[in-house]
Order: structure tokens, then sequence, then C-alpha cells
């Protein structure tokens, strides 16, 4: 399942709560297994509802939590009604994004059968309202990242060193995947055009996706050979010293819910240049920790990222801004106890 959700999962067992997470298995054998601080049931998608309703009378949890509501996890609903126990569903974007009838009629309905819907973002609220939810039945608790693996003040230069990067080279790092709506093509324009501004730089690109072949051929045309690395998906450990060796964090995204990948580079404490769309503003300060760009505009974003790598003085203080942010507004804790807040909400209703 997703790393988003393994990680929230995980978070929430580390606070004391007794933690287990039903994922779906698409063939084989059910199974049930203790991994770390967390129970994990692997459910077979056929049968589902009847498992779930299963396995909800066999632990009878005193909340349900569906994270990125989707056919498999809307399977809770009837087991959750039937049990009378409060579920609340977390949704991150795609979930709640404009989509045509019937599919809109069906999600309303499904939806409205949550006793509360959690938004990552004010701007995923609107989505979720635009969508049929009522604005009273929604919370914001934003998204955080794994503290112990992404984190400011490990050795910029160790870093480096391990791929292959000089103390002088200029890193820029996106993460994600490649996929129109993350607006890559702009961030490289921004980078042909950036060569004639900054000699020593590197694009580093990770992820994976459709448009990877599209942007090799992007990259080729600008002969950019020598300033742009794909990555591919790396394992955690590898994407943080990625994180630390760069110098300044990139999301060109034409559309974001409240993205993880920045919140990593805030907390390993990048300096962000971000698209200027509603997700991002709730996470970037433009001139303080970071700036945002015209969406969609190459020129601009390569602006931005030259004045930020050509200022020393500039990116230090974004740096530490950056992760100032992060703690304040999006650690884990913070991110906890706004989750218990609402459990305990929902519980006390329910036994009302």
């Amino acid at each position: 399942f997703a790393p988003f959700v393994y990680n929230f999962a995980e978070s929430l067992a580390r606070f004391g709560l007794e933690v287990v997470v039903v994922t779906p298995l698409e063939e084989g054998e059910e199974s049930v297994k203790c991994e770390g601080l967390m129970t994990i049931y692997r459910v077979n998608t056929r049968s589902a509802i009847f498992s779930i309703l299963k396995l909800v009378h066999k632990i009878k949890p005193d909340i349900i939590h569906v994270q990125a509501p989707n056919f498999f996890s809307c399977t809770g609903i009837p087991a959750a009604k039937l049990t009378r126990i409060p579920i609340i569903a977390t949704v991150h974007r795609a979930e709640v994004a404009p989509v045509s009838n019937p599919i809109s009629i069906i999600r309303k309905l499904l939806l409205a059968r949550f006793n509360g819907i959690v938004a990552v973002s004010n701007h995923t609220k609107s989505l979720a309202v635009s969508a049929g939810v009522e604005a009273s039945k929604i919370s914001i608790v934003y998204n955080s990242c794994d503290e112990r693996v992404f984190f400011y003040g490990k050795d910029k230069e160790v870093e480096r060193k391990k791929h292959n990067f000089t103390t002088n080279d200029n890193l820029i790092l996106f993460v994600g995947n490649l996929i129109k709506r993350k607006g890559l093509s702009s961030l490289i324009e921004s980078l042909n055009i950036l060569q004639s501004k900054l000699s020593d730089f590197t694009g580093i690109i990770v992820g994976e996706g459709e448009d990877l072949g599209e942007l090799k051929s992007m990259v080729d045309k600008y002969d950019l050979k020598s300033h742009v690395k794909f990555y591919g998906r790396v394992p955690e450990a590898t994407l943080s010293e990625l994180y630390t060796a760069a110098d300044v964090f990139v999301l060109p995204s034409t559309s974001e819910g409240h993205s993880v990948a920045l919140l990593e580079a805030m907390a390993s404490g990048l300096p962000i240049v971000a698209s200027d769309i509603e997700g991002n503003r709730e996470s970037v300060e433009d001139g303080v920790n970071g700036f945002l760009f015209r969406t969609g505009s190459s020129k601009n974003l390569a602006e931005k990222l030259a004045i930020v790598l050509s200022d020393p003085k500039l990116k230090k203080m974004m740096s530490d801004k950056s992760y100032e942010t992060y703690v304040q507004k999006f650690s884990t804790k913070t991110q906890i106890d706004n989750y218990l807040k609402i459990y305990d909400s929902l519980i006390k209703k329910a036994e009302n």
C-alpha cells in the first residue's frame, strides 16, 4: 500500500494507539501479520465487504479511518454502519477532484456516509465542498513526513560525495511522479534557460511515470545531458541523502493537494521554488522559505532558481525558515494531535 498510508499508521502506533491496517489483495490467500507496531490484514478485493465486516466484528475498533477513499476502502462503510462505529475519510486531492457524472453522483453519496471528512489542505477542502461534502463536516489536518528519515542538519558534503557531486555543484531536486500534472516540461525548459545564467548546476529528477521518455527527449533537444540526472524510484535512505545533498527543491505542479515530497524537502531544510497554486501556497511563504513562480512559466522558474542558487546568504536563510515552518505547522506531533482530537470527538458522539 501507499508509503504515506504506512507512515501515517506507524505514526499513530508510535503515539500509543493500537493500529490495524487493512489493505487490498488482488490474488492469493488473505493474510495477517504483525509488522513493527502494527497489525496488517491483506483482504481479497473480491470479498472485501464480507471480509472487512468479519474483521470489524473480531477486533471491535473504536474508529475506522479511510485514507484516500476508493472503491476498495469504501467497502468499510457498510461494516461501520452495521456495527455503529464512527468512520472518517482523509481526502488528499484526486479523491475529490472534478469528475463527470455518474461517478460524481456515486462519489457524493459515498462521501456523505462518512461521519467526518479530513482534508489535507484548504485547497483540498474547497475541492471536497465542490464534490458535494458539507463544509461543516470537513476538518483540515496537514500532511506530515517521516522525521526519522527526513531531517535538517546532516552533513551536506558527505552526502554529495556519496553521489559523486562536488562542493561547487548547484543541485536542483525534484521528487514525484513523472506525469503531466507535475509540470516537469516547465522544469526542463527552465533548466535550458538557466544554462545562460549558471554554469555548474544539475537537475536531479527522482521518480517514475509515463512522461519519462518525453522528458528525456527534451533533455536531448536542449543538450542538457550533462545537467540532468534521472534517478527513477529510490529507497527512502537514498532519497534522504539526495534531499541533504541538494541546494533547492522545485515543485512545478499545475495542481497539488498538499505535497508530501515538499514536506520532506522542508523537513530536510531545503529552500523551495514552487508553482503559485493553492496547495503550495499553504507551505511556501514567498520570499521567506522559498519562492512561488508563475505556474507554467519556465522563464519565471529559471529566474527564481537563479536567485536562490546565486545568493548563499539567502539560501541559508530560506533553508532555516523551511525547517522552522515545517516544525511549526506540519510536524508529525501536530498532525497526530489533531487527528486524536477528531477521533475523540467522533467517538464521544457515537457513544451519546
